[in-house]
């Protein structure tokens, strides 16, 4: 079985929404695990949600890409304790 990243989404007008909306978003869709990845070139970074199916991520990538208006990228990627899982990240706010 062939891993592959996908883009889910559509482009709209750019909004920063704080990361406790998009980790809660993450809980309530599923994940397995979150964290909040800090930026240097601005006063922003991303949630990084990690969901145990493609499904998943996708449901979960397409709310958030519609709360965050830009599309999000999901990746496979692999988490300490849960092993295989699929990666989101969606820009937000701290």
């Amino acid at each position: 079985m062939i891993r592959r990243s996908f883009s889910v989404g559509r482009s709209g007008s750019r909004v920063l929404v704080p990361f406790r909306r998009v980790s809660g978003l993450a809980l309530s869709c599923g994940c397995v695990g979150w964290s909040v990845r800090g930026s240097f070139r601005a006063f922003s970074g991303s949630v990084w949600a990690e969901f145990a199916s493609p499904g998943a991520a996708a449901r979960f990538g397409f709310r958030a890409s519609r709360l965050v208006g830009v599309p999000v990228w999901v990746r496979p990627g692999v988490c300490s304790s849960a092993g295989p899982v699929w990666v989101v990240s969606v820009p937000v706010s701290r």
